[in-house]
């Protein structure tokens, strides 16, 4: 879990190369942000940030279906892909800082989950 959170720092640099898109529109940022994980995590090479990427999918998805009450698979298709996805550069910089803000929060609270030294060494 450590080394997805720690991962999770590095994935707004894993969607650059990304092909260009249209331009976003009105489509919900965290349906968008789920679009910019799916294809930025189908093209990455590493496995550590495609594990991240997957993650950030998914949280991304949860939050579009619970504000939405709508099904991510009637709105992300390869159709409709480029649509929801919109410019590329403004993607990476719009759901590349809200994946790194995330990281860190969750990064925060494993840190907090941890036992101090002297505990972990009593074990």
């Amino acid at each position: 879990m450590k080394k997805t959170a720690l991962a999770l720092g590095l994935i707004a640099s894993a969607a650059l190369s990304v092909p260009a898109a249209q331009a976003q529109g009105t489509t919900n940022p965290d349906l968008r942000c789920a679009a910019w994980a799916m294809l930025a995590g189908a093209q990455e090479q590493d496995e550590g940030k495609k594990n991240a990427l997957g993650f950030m999918m998914a949280y991304f998805i949860g939050r579009y279906e619970q504000s939405s009450g709508g099904k991510v698979q009637t709105q992300i298709t390869p159709q409709t892909m480029e649509d929801v996805l919109g410019d590329i550069d403004e993607a990476n910089a719009a759901c590349g800082a809200r994946a790194n803000d995330f990281g860190q929060r969750l990064q925060q609270t494993l840190k907090g989950m941890q036992a101090p030294a002297s505990q972990a060494q009593g074990r």
